[in-house]
């Protein structure tokens, strides 16, 4: 938008957690000396900006503890927010032009303001509203920031994701501790108040005792499993149900859960008991941290969100229909001596079907705009998105084939659109272009074997043996004579990537590429990322080698990283990151998608081809890191044998990257021809 001329007139708003946009240290880091390691997280940031947001005090006070005097620490008033006129006064001047997330932020710190409340306060006055996907498709989210959308124009980048969103949003998870302590607040409440209440509260208040009980009842007793069980199934046992299955088992089939959640909305049951728990919970404090010695580390429950209200999210989730979720319910091994917080079983919503998800969004935009550049195939994200709407899932399925006919017509940056390559219904455009750079710099070398011939196959049964690994890191170790300055290989897993390390230290592989090139390895924790980038971009730019970076298929850097011009002159990618087939939820959508395929006359996409598109879908991620505008140049090595022999995986890769060529021959696929093309590709540059 800066770069436009009406740029500098339109108020921009950006939307960020407080993760992002909290200026107080006090509140982001548990230690003053030791920042990269002590920053908190995302939940207990948010607990701690509530709490001083109450406190009105300040210093510490002394409690006595038999005979020793301890300091307990009082969180002072946070002086960021100390000043309504002064959040108002940056929520105006952040409006004056464009700014994003670091921008606003770097804001409030410099006027030791609060930058998070000061975004809200700006909201009111925007026309345009940059936010998170978790905010802008959760109602209750918009609600809680006042953002409304009616009638807006939404435009949802990188839009590939907002399935998974979607689920994620919808799911639902709780634990025996959240469950005990919704039933301990419902019980005192209920001795508390039992003679002031109307009787048909005490039947709706005792019917959600009875459903309390029944769940930890049920899953305290943790079933038997038998070791091959546990062998297939790792640490955690899991069983999968229907909602209405679950009621049988808790025989709870007899209770009307409708009427249970409208009691629950009208009653404001959750808030009520908040209210009461912390007041009960403030007359005990004192006495409790007088008492307590080395209290026991417990599972982070906050206390500004009520355990009924989880209960009641969870109980809302099942009065929808099994075709939308299912629960399951886990018991994790209770090995000794690990952290006890990870050791709560728990009840696990899930959600399968996300295509009415996304209602209360449309119902109220004007429009919807779907951009990436990994929305192929369309039926794919329709499926998904649309599965309801048998209009738009066949306007999709036509607009596919169309596309596939007329691949030749797509136009690069400046030509004007074939209306062929333009579907239009009622409800639904789709609108395809070609990639901005010429086909002469792009090189696309599928790689089936290595130096010394080796098959390169990574399926899961053969990719972690020593003679594979060894034969990939003789592959990167040849190619970085080649490949100037930087050089990205994506390997499928974060496991892979630690055993392929191990194995290139042993074996001194790691050591000869490190002559060759400097090596960096995606970090593990999101707060590094920066830093890591920054290293590797300034290496793999100025020095004359160049850089070697190891990253991970649907990582961190998978996705939404500019690997421009000589920061990735060769991406490689390792083998195919195919889901894990034997997750319960992956198979249960892939039924869904199945049944429904059958059910609409074969409009859609079947169970395989979902499964299918979400393996491409991560490849093709990593390799557009590399390309990022018009005059950006590049290899794409895929190495595994399959890419060159399976016409499915062939079909899956992007039209730029293919350019309308078949599946290549196996002769070209060997080491010395790849290497020869990509000698010849960098020569030509």
């Amino acid at each position: 938008m800066k770069r436009t001329h009406w740029g500098k007139d339109v108020k921009v708003v950006a939307l960020g957690s407080r993760s992002l946009l909290c200026s107080n240290d006090q509140v982001l880091y548990s230690s003053k000396t030791n920042k990269k390691s002590s920053r908190r997280s995302e939940a207990e940031i948010t607990e701690l900006c509530l709490d001083m947001q109450k406190s009105k005090v300040s210093g510490t006070k002394r409690v006595n503890n038999g005979d020793e005097k301890k300091k307990a620490k009082q969180l002072t008033c946070c002086p960021y927010k100390a000043s309504s006129d002064a959040i108002s006064t940056l929520a105006l001047h952040s409006l004056v032009r464009p700014s994003d997330i670091e921008d606003m932020a770097n804001l409030g710190k410099a006027s030791h303001t609060c930058s998070y409340y000061a975004s809200r306060a700006a909201l009111a006055a925007a026309e345009v509203v940059v936010l998170p996907y978790n905010t802008l498709l959760s109602k209750q989210a918009r609600e809680s920031v006042g953002l409304s959308i009616k009638n807006s124009l939404i435009i949802i980048d990188e839009a590939h994701n907002i399935p998974e969103t979607l689920r994620n949003i919808s799911s639902c998870t709780i634990s025996l501790a959240v469950l005990e302590a919704a039933l301990s607040q419902l019980l005192a409440y209920i001795r508390k108040y039992s003679d002031r209440l109307a009787g048909r509260n005490i039947f709706y208040l005792g019917q959600i005792r009875r459903i309390l009980v029944s769940m930890i009842k049920y899953i305290k007793k943790r079933p038997t499993t038998s070791q091959q069980q546990q062998q297939q199934q790792g640490t955690t046992r899991k069983e999968m149900m229907a909602a209405v299955a679950l009621m049988f088992t808790l025989k709870l089939d007899n209770i009307n859960l409708f009427s249970i959640v409208r009691y629950l909305e009208k009653s404001r049951l959750s808030q009520k008991l908040l209210g009461f728990v912390n007041h009960t919970a403030a007359t005990a404090e004192g006495e409790d941290t007088a008492n307590t010695s080395e209290p026991k580390k417990k599972e982070f429950m906050s206390k500004h969100i009520s355990s009924m209200s989880i209960f009641e999210t969870f109980i809302q989730r099942l009065t929808g229909t099994s075709r939308e979720g299912k629960i399951i319910v886990e018991w994790p091994s209770s090995t000794e001596g690990e952290d006890s917080t990870k050791q709560s079983p728990t009840y696990r919503f899930v959600q399968i079907h996300s295509a009415s998800q996304l209602d209360n969004v449309v119902e109220e935009a004007h429009a919807i705009v779907l951009a990436g550049g990994t929305l192929r195939p369309f039926t794919h994200v329709a499926a998904e998105l649309f599965g309801d709407d048998i209009d738009v899932m066949s306007a999709a399925s036509t607009a596919e084939g169309q596309l596939a006919r007329n691949y030749d017509q797509l136009p690069n940056k400046s030509s004007s659109i074939p209306s062929s390559l333009v579907q239009v219904t009622p409800r639904l455009t789709t609108f395809t272009c070609g990639h901005v750079i010429p086909q002469s710099n792009v090189l696309m070398a599928c790689l089936s074997s290595g130096p010394t011939s080796h098959k390169l196959d990574f399926r899961h049964t053969s990719r972690s043996t020593n003679e594979m690994i060894d034969e990939l890191g003789r592959s990167v170790l040849n190619l970085c004579s080649i490949v100037p300055k930087g050089f990205v290989v994506f390997l499928p897993s974060y496991n892979y990537e630690s055993q392929v390390f191990q194995r290139w230290r042993a074996t001194g592989l790691l050591s000869q590429m490190s002559k060759k090139k400097s090596v960096h390895r995606e970090p593990k924790n999101s707060r590094d990322l920066e830093a890591s980038l920054a290293r590797y971009s300034s290496e793999a730019s100025t020095t004359k080698d160049g850089a070697l970076l190891f990253s991970v298929m649907g990582g961190k850097m998978s996705e939404g990283i500019n690997f421009a011009d000589d920061m990735a002159r060769c991406v490689l990618v390792a083998g195919l990151p195919y889901p894990d087939i034997t997750d319960p939820v992956l198979k249960e959508k892939m039924q869904s998608l199945d049944k429904e395929y059958r059910n609409t006359g074969s409009i859609g996409i079947t169970g395989q081809a979902y499964y299918q598109n979400l393996c491409m879908r991560t490849v093709n991620q990593s390799v557009g890191r590399a390309i990022r505008h018009a005059n950006d140049y590049a290899v794409i090595v895929l190495a595994d044998y399959r890419y060159s022999s399976d016409s499915r995986i062939w079909s899956g890769l992007p039209q730029w990257l293919k350019r309308g060529g078949s599946v290549p021959r196996q002769s070209d696929a060997v080491f010395g021809k790849v290497t020869k093309d990509i000698t010849s590709f960098f020569a030509d540059k």
